[in-house]
């Protein structure tokens, strides 16, 4: 049973278990062949170097496997949470933050494109067809993308180590594992964390009483657990690199789903229209800051004061 409090941890000293079974699979460590790993829940090269010195941490033992899988799934995806945008802005001025972009990008492969992060950015070529032999072309280039996917993989399993944390029984040194499905909504970048689903998703849950509230490595890693009020259902989000979020659910899906269905659509722009074609895009929609709630709760934000 979850503890109904928030505990205001040390920020500079880990959080270490010594578990029994992997918080990511649930295999018990003394069955015969099952190698255990020091885990990082936030990877030590997930965030710029150095981010984690000093701060922090969430750290487990886990099972080979699932520590190597989680392993290889930091490794582009904090490349490329870490690359500017399409026009050159990185997330944060953090002079770190932008030497480590550079190394990654050198040295990491895209799983998507399969090449490096650094000659990753993707173009789209579309030609449009019209009447009487016109046609339309137009081109467009992004930062360097990461598949959904493994975004989501790697999110989930973040979020079973923290869930194992909170449900770490001491006695018989195991975590546990929430009863439901894992139902993620939306990932997507900083240019667009104000649109209409991140909105429709912040706004239902602020109000929901946190199980984990946590900024670490200076602000480059965020995660928010909250407990719906009435059913087997929590809302999460991660902050990644403070470029990219991605939101969720896990627990009881109709109450996800009843949640969701509330949301409004993401907003196409028609750019071009003819009889038998049309392009229709997503505008990208920044979030003040002053608009931000979605790792906000307001009765932290009062004790802190």
């Amino acid at each position: 049973m979850l503890d109904n409090s928030l505990k205001h941890l040390r920020p500079a000293s880990p959080i270490v278990l010594n578990n029994v079974t992997c918080p990511y699979c649930g295999r018990f460590f003394g069955d015969g062949g099952v190698v255990r790993n020091k885990e990082h829940v936030i990877g030590r090269n997930f965030v710029p170097r150095g981010k984690l010195n000093r701060q922090w941490n969430l750290i487990v033992w886990a099972c080979e496997p699932c520590n190597g899988r989680k392993a290889d799934l930091e490794n582009d995806l904090s490349a490329i949470s870490m690359q500017p945008d399409a026009v050159g802005k990185y997330a944060d001025s953090d002079q770190t933050l932008i030497s480590e972009a550079l190394r990654k990008a050198e040295k990491t492969f895209s799983r998507r494109t399969g090449k490096p992060v650094k000659v990753s950015q993707e173009k789209l070529t579309l030609k449009m067809p019209f009447a009487s032999g016109v046609s339309f072309e137009f081109e467009f280039t992004s930062s360097p993308q990461a598949n959904s996917e493994r975004v989501y993989e790697l999110a989930r399993l973040q979020l079973m180590g923290f869930f194992y944390w909170i449900t770490f029984d001491e006695k018989i040194r195991k975590g546990g594992f929430w009863v439901g499905g894992f139902f993620p909504v939306f990932e997507t970048v900083r240019s667009d964390w104000g649109n209409g689903i991140m909105r429709g998703f912040m706004n239902a849950g602020v109000g929901w009483e946190p199980r984990v509230l946590a900024i670490g490595a200076d602000g480059f890693f965020k995660i928010v657990i909250r407990r719906h009020p009435t059913a087997d259902c929590w809302s999460w989000a991660l902050e990644w690199n403070k470029k990219h979020r991605v939101v969720g659910f896990f627990g009881d899906r109709r109450a996800a789903e009843e949640i969701v269905r509330g949301f409004p659509r993401l907003e196409m722009q028609s750019m071009a229209e003819g009889p038998d074609n049309f392009l229709r895009y997503h505008r990208e929609i920044a979030l003040p800051d002053d608009e931000d709630k979605l790792f906000y709760w307001e009765s932290v934000m009062h004790d802190s004061a």
